[in-house]
Parts: C-alpha cells; structure tokens; sequence
C-alpha cells in the first residue's frame, strides 16, 4: 500500500529558517556551494532525512536560490539579516518571503491575518490532503512566520505613522477620500453655495482661528458613523502633527 503524502509545506517557520540561513552566509556568504555544504554549514552531517526538508524550507521562503552544486544564499536573506526594522525594504522582503510558499499565501488569503482557530486551518488543510501530523507541522510553521511578519508590520507602523495613517484612512472611508482632504472639501462646500438650503453650519472658535464644518441637515446613520470614522482618523493625524510641532 503506497505511503500517504501531503502537499509541500515549509517544515520550519520563517524566523528559524532565517537564523539556518544565516549560519549558511557566515560561513560562505553567497557563494555557490552544493547542497551538502549548506547542510553541513547548518550542522547536518549529509544530506538527510533531517537536513533536506530544512534545505526544503529555506528553498520555499527564497533564502537560497540556485541548483544542486551552484546554491547560494539570495539577496532576500541579506534584507532579513542585515535590514533595519521598520523600513519599506525589509517589510517587502519579510512578506516576500513568508508568502512566498504557496500553501501559505493561499492561507494568508482564506484566513486574513492568520485571523483563525488552529482547528479551522486544521479543518482545511484535512480537506486539501494533508496527514494529521503535517498540518499540524504546517500550521506551527505558518503560525510562526505570521507573527513575524506581523511583528515587522509593527516596527513600520511605529517608524512610519504617516503612511500607516492614510492606509488606515483609506480602510475606514474609501479610496475615493484623500487624507487630509477633509479641510479642502468643506472649504468648497462653503465657498460654492455658503447659504445651501438642509445644511447646517457648526463653528468652533479656537485660539488659531475658527474651525467651520457644513454639513446635511439629514445625515443617515450610516453617514454619521463614516463621518465619525473620518474625523477620529482626522484627528489623530491633527495630534501627531501638533506633537512634532508642524501643523
């Protein structure tokens, strides 16, 4: 009776895979080496049932690029080991790599986030013809590459508040909206027809000058909590200007 196989899938996730690749690039930088070598430089002996499916994993995140006798360490593993955190670079290079096995962008896109319960990615991954025991590897594997991307998403957002605000801007009220747009729309609104008919007027007198917002006298209350949304975010922005003192 032949032997049930699943699917590939990376065995490791994609920090320990990065920690093996860089044992690999002490030792011989990017130099074209068989595959033996790259097992030893990890700390196999041979080429094994132990080294291969590492060797496997490494392949599938694009650490290592190349065949047989001519295998190097790629310039994606130099962004993750040598990148400073928080940067667009080495946030591409981290998501480049941990989706780039396919088993995990396809999580990655059924469950967003890995926003799901081990037992429903259990539950579909059965379903695709995976043994017990390798979902179960797989999701250990995928579980760990996702929280390190996730914490990389984190380190941008801290070093990048701007752009991680109009991201969020254009989340919460569409792509037709511009961040920043607010104080531009309601100035034409004003400036086009100041006496409009079902519109209300709400001035508010601050030390800078006066903040005048127009508005329908009918808002729905699907309209209201878009509105909310867009003036919390509007908000928020206004604050971190003021903080670094540029408003």
């Amino acid at each position: 009776m032949a032997r049930a196989r699943s699917p590939g899938y990376p065995s490791i996730g994609l920090k320990e895979a990065v920690a093996k690749a860089r044992m690999v690039y002490d030792k011989d930088y990017q130099n074209k080496v068989p595959k033996e070598v790259i097992a030893a430089h990890m700390g196999y002996k041979s080429l094994s049932g132990a080294s291969l499916p590492v060797i496997a994993a490494l392949n599938q995140f694009r650490l290592i690029e190349g065949r047989g006798d001519e295998t190097r360490i790629s310039d994606i593993a130099l962004q993750l080991f040598f990148g400073e955190p928080g940067t667009p670079d080495r946030l591409k290079a981290i998501r480049d790599a941990a989706l780039a096995p396919d088993l995990f962008a396809e999580l990655h896109a059924r469950f967003p986030e890995g926003k799901a319960s081990d037992a429903a990615v259990r539950s579909y991954l059965l379903t695709q013809k995976f043994i017990p025991s390798a979902a179960d590897t797989t999701i250990r594997s995928y579980r760990e590459t996702i929280d390190l991307l996730k914490e990389e998403e984190n380190a941008y957002k801290e070093r990048n508040p701007e752009a991680t605000f109009q991201a969020e801007m254009q989340t919460a009220m569409g792509d037709f909206m511009e961040v920043g747009g607010l104080v531009d729309r309601l100035e034409k609104v004003e400036k086009s027809n100041p006496n409009q008919r079902g519109t209300r007027k709400e001035v508010i007198a601050l030390d800078e000058g006066d903040v005048i917002i127009s508005f329908p006298d009918d808002l729905s209350p699907e309209s209201f909590d878009d509105l909310k949304a867009y003036l919390d975010l509007f908000i928020r922005k206004m604050q971190r200007r003021a903080t670094r003192g540029d408003a």
